[in-house]
């Protein structure tokens, strides 16, 4: 089966990697690429990838944008954001790996969510499912946020340090950090916090400096990326526990 990532930019990701080692270890005859797909292209090019792939990730910016085209899952259905499709079936795995990478930890409210995309709307809908229900919003911009769909209250980017400075959890679903920027947020604010988690799957500066101060709680996004992997390969049919446990390790060693 031929399967691949879609998304603008995409160069950053490791997924090509982890899924092709993958697939080397399990003896599949399988082959996973990248299609950087910039927005104004989108409507040509996801008709092409549906009809050449098995099936897809779908990251950065094309979450939402994809749900025109498949059928959804119930999950991706209230999410409304995809992040994996298999033959025209659209799910939302991103919101598992939230469930799973934070089990075992109490998420203290109130919790600031920054950003309102699709790696944001998973986020509230797996907190909405733990039980979490005093969820602050922060986005540069609000008519996004209050788009989102879910009980949430909903507060500008310049208010971010405020907000981070009253709760007791943080969740970054932006790139912010990605090429070592960092978020408005003052030591003072951050070290008050109980959980910071982060969607990027490398340590950035935020993580960084809230393991300085130390943050009970650090999470990276590796850990989400590992469970939500995982629910891709069981979407897909192919997954091996055993071996992806072992070279999931090596390629994020």
């Amino acid at each position: 089966m031929r399967f691949c990532i879609i998304g603008y930019p995409v160069k950053h990701s490791i997924s090509p990697r982890l899924y092709n080692e993958y697939f080397k270890k399990a003896g599949m005859d399988h082959q996973y690429t990248m299609e950087e797909i910039p927005p104004e292209n989108f409507d040509a090019e996801i008709k092409r990838v549906l009809k050449e792939y098995d099936g897809f990730n779908v990251t950065i910016p094309h979450k939402e944008r994809v749900i025109s085209y498949v059928n959804l899952s119930e999950d991706a259905r209230r999410i409304k954001a995809v992040n994996c499709v298999f033959r025209r079936e659209g799910y939302n795995t991103d919101w598992v790996g939230v469930v799973r990478s934070l089990e075992g930890v109490k998420v203290k409210e109130p919790v600031v969510v920054v950003g309102a995309g699709g790696a944001a709307r998973a986020v509230i809908y797996a907190l909405l499912q733990l039980g979490v229900r005093d969820i602050w919003v922060v986005n540069r911009t609000l008519e996004r946020a209050k788009n989102l769909g879910f009980p949430v209250k909903v507060f500008s980017l310049d208010r971010l340090d405020e907000m981070v400075r009253e709760a007791n959890s943080l969740f970054n679903t932006t790139s912010v950090g990605m090429k070592g920027e960092k978020l408005a947020i003052s030591d003072d604010s951050l070290k008050n916090l109980d959980l910071v988690y982060d969607v990027i799957y490398f340590d950035t500066p935020l993580t960084m400096k809230a393991r300085e101060l130390g943050v009970k709680h650090v999470i990276k996004g590796n850990l989400m990326f590992y469970y939500q992997a995982m629910e891709n390969l069981k979407i897909w049919g192919i997954y091996v526990e055993e071996v992806f446990r072992g070279v999931f390790g090596e390629v994020l060693r």
